[in-house]
């Protein structure tokens, strides 16, 4: 199944000495020209790797227009070719896209002659990124940062990208360079943008009446989204798997679908994951492999200044883990989606459980950060006022996104703070690893779409609670699996006992204003240097000289090598790539 890894629109009126740098940003991250299409408002190139050349189910021309896009998209129930041609008929005679009607993890371009739209997933889980000028865009953030030459590190997203991973708002980490607003459709003839989803992400629809009946419309959805990726990719389904509750979902919904999945697993042979994900993959009599990445780094060269610049090209520059990678990470996201496959992954699965562990009431927007975001040490920032500068930001951002005023003391209902899971949580941090992966094959994370996070608003907190919702899921849509052990602790056709349940409580109940110092206590009683000195230095005798996150951030407090992998990640694209 060929496929396209990146995508780049170039606008009438723009920078045309910009566009040139794109593509050779593009070109140096080994992506190829796969196609390029003129319209009367500009061009689109779409582009592949060398390996990956043939487009002809990523790109089609038809009377009703032109199609393109990068990472696996289903519409009404087609995939590839059809998907797309099948949309551009509709597109053409409707003039509007219906919503739920796409899914799946993607950009894409779309222009019939009256409508030219770029556009992404639901949950903006493929990011497409745009110039300061507005006249450039690309999957590609690289791209973008060098079509506006000599960009400059926006100091509050790089804070926030080094601290959890990625920046949480639409301003990426190089000044001027921002995403596409979650929703929203970019209208490149009228050179505007307008929400796909007028009236939100919420539904109006009452909660459920029962558990069985969440359960019942849960799993229809699950199988059939099955179904579609199974119709798609016969017989070339890889399925992480391990011992928690989001992989255990997607095997069960695809087993239930008369899909047997290829099943992999990462960690040592002592890892708990690695035993129950064997114990499953036994029960169901699927293929299975566990992969211990680390054993695989130890056998590698550690990265110099040169590797770890391919590094930053491979995941266009700021992965959410670093790119202190010697090679596995790479080499196995490439192994999951070789010769064709599909990669499927549990991320946001926790729709489907109380994933802030708060009770059920309003909160406002800081405690959310208290609570989740919170997760270092106030002496990490230079400045005495960054920790709430830090706060102050994230939670406008939040509030943003569930279309809230920014007045402070707003509070969120319910139903919002679920929303802040799937529209924050998953679509700024997770985004980040899912656009990574489709530059470099098909991957999707099934769990998590509009439909999905619709019926899951549905469901009443207290049966989500412990994961209770999520064991009835999986022992719907397979009981053999669900009678496996799991790292909880308990099985998932018996569900959480009353331990899980207290556990539960006890972490709902303690105060959102002593959560930052119960995660400090827990530090402290490591009593161990989160960074290690030597790391570090390896860092500064790599990269000389003070580095931009310095005078920002004391690296050596930061929470830990991960952080400080992201810290260098910024040093080395502003010195060598950017």
């Amino acid at each position: 199944m060929s496929m396209l890894n990146a995508l780049s629109v170039f606008l009438v009126g723009g920078d045309s000495n910009g566009q040139i740098r794109a593509a050779r940003s593009l070109e140096r991250q080994r992506f190829v020209r796969a196609a390029q299409v003129e319209w009367d408002g500009g061009s689109v190139v779409a582009w592949g790797h060398p390996d990956q050349r043939q487009a002809e189910d990523c790109l089609v021309q038809t009377p009703s227009g032109t199609a393109c896009c990068v990472g696996p998209l289903w519409f009404r129930g087609h995939f590839g070719r059809q998907a797309l041609a099948s949309l551009l008929d509709e597109v053409r005679a409707t003039g509007c896209l219906e919503e739920g009607s796409l899914r799946g993890n993607f950009a894409l371009f779309l222009d019939t002659g009256e409508h030219t739209w770029l556009l992404n997933d639901a949950l903006g889980f493929v990011r497409i990124y745009t110039s300061a000028d507005d006249r450039f865009f690309s999957t590609s953030w690289l791209a973008v940062c060098a079509y506006g030459q000599c960009v400059e590190p926006d100091a509050a997203s790089a804070i926030e990208y080094v601290l959890l991973g990625a920046a949480h708002s639409c301003h990426s980490v190089a000044r001027g360079v921002d995403l596409i607003p979650l929703g929203q459709v970019m209208d490149l003839r009228q050179r505007r943008a307008w929400q796909r989803f007028p009236h939100g992400f919420d539904v109006q629809a009452p909660e459920f009446h029962s558990l069985d009946e969440a359960v019942e419309d849960i799993t229809e959805h699950l199988r059939m989204i099955s179904a579609e990726v199974a119709s798609a990719f016969p017989g070339q389904i890889n399925a992480a798997l391990s011992g928690g509750f989001d992989s255990r979902l997607i095997v069960a919904g695809l087993l239930a679908a008369g899909v047997r999945p290829r099943l992999f697993v990462y960690g040592d042979a002592d890892s708990a994951d690695v035993a129950v994900a064997r114990t499953v993959a036994t029960a169901a009599d699927l293929a299975f492999e566990a992969i211990d990445k680390c054993a695989m780094n130890r056998g590698l060269p550690m990265p110099d200044i040169e590797a770890l610049e391919q590094s930053a090209l491979f995941f266009d520059g700021l992965p959410s883990d670093g790119i202190d990678d010697p090679g596995a990470d790479r080499r196995t996201r490439l192994q999951q989606t070789a010769d064709g496959c599909i990669a499927l992954n549990g991320g946001g699965g926790e729709i489907f459980r109380n994933f802030f562990h708060l009770p059920n009431r309003a909160f406002n927007a800081r405690d959310i950060v208290k609570t989740f975001y919170r997760g270092f040490s106030r002496g990490v920032f230079r400045d005495p006022n960054g920790l709430a500068s830090y706060e102050a930001r994230l939670a406008a951002s939040m509030r943003n996104i569930v279309g809230m005023s920014e007045v402070g003391s707003e509070l969120l209902s319910r139903t919002q703070v679920e929303l802040l899971y799937s529209l924050f949580r998953c679509h700024y941090w997770m985004g980040v690893n899912n656009s990574v992966a489709v530059r470099h094959g098909n991957y999707t994370t099934p769990l998590v779409d509009l439909e999905s996070v619709r019926l899951a608003l549905r469901v009443p907190l207290r049966w989500k609670n412990a994961g209770a919702l999520e064991s009835r899921l999986v022992a719907a849509l397979h009981p053999a699996i669900a009678a496996q052990p799991s790292a909880y602790g308990f099985r998932f056709d018996a569900g959480p006992g009353w331990k899980e349940r207290l556990a539960e409580w006890t972490a709902c109940a303690r105060p959102v204003r002593l959560r930052p110092l119960i995660n400090a206590t827990h530090r402290n009683l490591q009593n161990v240097l989160q960074v290690a000195p030597a790391v570090l230095q390896r860092y500064r005798a790599l990269l000389p000289g003070e580095g931009r996150m310095d005078s920002l951030l004391d690296l050596i407090q930061l929470a830990d090598e991960r952080a400080l992998g992201r810290a260098l990640a910024v040093e080395v694209v502003w010195r060598r790539l950017l």
